[in-house]
């Protein structure tokens, strides 16, 4: 049976990751509706809702029904042109494309404020119960906590919306165990996913508990986990092939140099594009090692180099989406080309090659094969979360600045509510639970040596990610109100026991 690379890809990435990391689509928002539903263990689907937010141009308010012309005292006596307005006006808080970046406020879509939207949960299910798994994992009341914010629906836009979803139907969500991947346990002593589990511990003792009355930090609150939760999905899928590598991996996390600096042409700069360049290809082993399971699986280690050959000139290896001989003529010499040139003097085994030849078809940059990989997910995701800039797909240099809303419940999630430590203790944190390199401490560049990573002076300074990077840093910190520089030149960050 001709061997589907799509099938193959996404059995990988959830072999080695365990959850299938292959969409294009996936956004922080899909997360968040999925998390919320399984903290609930209900959604709320309403038909009133989803009508009235359909794209106006797609179904006029003249076409609609005469009772959403009264149902909100805003739009009454409105014309059919005011009412496209006010639904267009409506459907930009809802939209999930909007729910893309942190920074900006105007276009930061709600749905994660509230239970009342969620829609296309089937979106992200698999990353998402990683996640929830995770935030379960942790020993606190963060799981109470989210669920009591969830069910008050004083917030705007829950009372925005209210007369459309008031009558929404609720329906019981049935959550599915999240299973380790077949490659390696997940959580376990040293893996980065306990990390995030005390990550969540803490992070949950700086949620507000509910006390009944209309709060308007609880969307702060949900915020900030979902928040955690998109950053945990990349760290984690960065780290998985340092874990389940035969040799048994690096003794450091993949570092993730922040950069600080301004701008995109310094050291600094370089070794966060570099750092980023690592990351993509530690996803990429990973899912290797997950295409080498899933071959093995269906018996192609069996395979001689004559059989693979022979399938491959008869037209027979592979299941392709084509209809033109030349196209497929082109698929196969492409193929044929890859396998043959795929060795290893050490390891040059038929099946070797053939798990190279597939793993680096499926990664193919030029999408010819039309497969969409976990490492091209991560990235993705990455720059929609906020954790890279610049955005967009085409954009070039990329280096990990995350938004203040991604850096906050980071830093959130190592400084207990009602302690201080220095920014130097705290970057030091931040490098060894997480591998978040930002300058201050002494083993930064030991830790990227590890991951053969070099940092050279800049024009003007011997050691810029220890001076201008950190500084730039410190600022962050700074203006999300948690760093404060004394005298003596020490800056101390801490957090209020209760946040005002």
């Amino acid at each position: 049976m001709p061997m589907r690379l799509n099938d193959v890809n996404s059995d990988a990435s959830e072999a080695a990751f365990g959850f299938k990391a292959t969409s294009a689509s996936l956004k922080p928002v899909h997360l968040t509706q999925v998390v919320f539903s399984n903290v609930l263990g209900s959604t709320h689907q309403s038909e009133d809702l989803f009508k009235f937010v359909e794209k106006p141009g797609k179904t006029p308010s003249s076409d609609l029904d005469e009772k959403y012309h009264g149902l909100f005292e805003s739009s009454r006596d409105l014309s059919n042109e005011q009412m496209d307005n006010l639904r267009y006006r409506m459907r930009k808080v809802l939209d999930n494309d909007n729910a893309l970046y942190a920074s900006s406020p105007r276009h930061s879509a709600m749905t994660s404020m509230s239970d009342w939207f969620v829609a296309y949960r089937r979106i992200g299910v698999t990353p998402s119960q990683f996640i929830y798994t995770v935030l379960d994992e942790s020993d606190s009341d963060i799981d109470q906590k989210l669920t009591d914010q969830l069910q008050d629906h004083h917030d705007a836009i829950s009372l925005l919306f209210r007369p459309l979803a008031k009558d929404g139907e609720k329906g019981n969500v049935t959550v599915s165990p999240w299973e380790e991947p077949v490659l390696g346990d997940a959580f376990g002593n040293g893996k980065i996913a306990d990390e995030f589990v005390e990550g969540f511990e803490t992070l949950s003792k700086h949620l507000k508990d509910s006390n009944g009355d209309y709060d308007l930090n609880y969307a702060r609150d949900l915020r900030r986990t979902i928040k955690f939760g998109g950053f945990l999905l990349y760290v984690y899928m960065a780290n998985r092939h340092n874990e389940i590598r035969d040799d048994g991996g690096k003794d450091e996390p993949v570092p993730i140099v922040l950069n600080y600096t301004g701008n995109r042409n310094n050291p600094v700069a370089d070794a966060s594009l570099e750092s980023f360049r690592v990351v993509g290809s530690e996803i990429q082993l990973a899912t290797r090692l997950g295409v080498k399971h899933v071959l093995d699986l269906q018996g192609y280690k069996d395979y001689s180099e004559e059989d693979v050959l022979r399938e491959i000139e008869n037209h027979n290896f592979l299941e392709l989406n084509r209809n033109k001989k030349d196209k497929i003529k082109q698929d196969y010499e492409k193929f044929e080309q890859v396998f043959r040139a795929s060795r290893d003097p050490e390891k040059d085994t038929t099946f070797h090659r053939l798990v190279d030849a597939v793993s680096n078809i499926i990664h193919d940059f030029s999408n010819r094969f039309d497969t969409y990989t976990p490492q091209s997910t991560a990235q993705t995701f990455a720059w929609r979360a906020g954790i890279l800039k610049p955005r967009g797909n085409r954009a070039n240099k990329r280096r990990y600045r995350p938004d203040p809303e991604m850096l906050e419940p980071a830093l959130l999630s190592v400084i207990e509510p009602g302690t201080s430590m220095s920014l130097q203790d705290l970057s030091e944190e931040l490098r060894e639970r997480y591998g978040i390199i930002v300058g201050g401490t002494e083993q930064d560049r030991s830790h990227l040596a590890e991951w053969d990573i070099r940092l050279g002076a800049s024009a003007s300074e011997s050691d810029p990610l220890n001076n201008q990077n950190y500084e730039g840093f410190k600022e962050a910190v700074s203006s999300l109100g948690y760093a404060e520089e004394y005298a003596d030149g020490v800056t101390i960050v801490s957090v209020p026991e209760e946040e005002i």
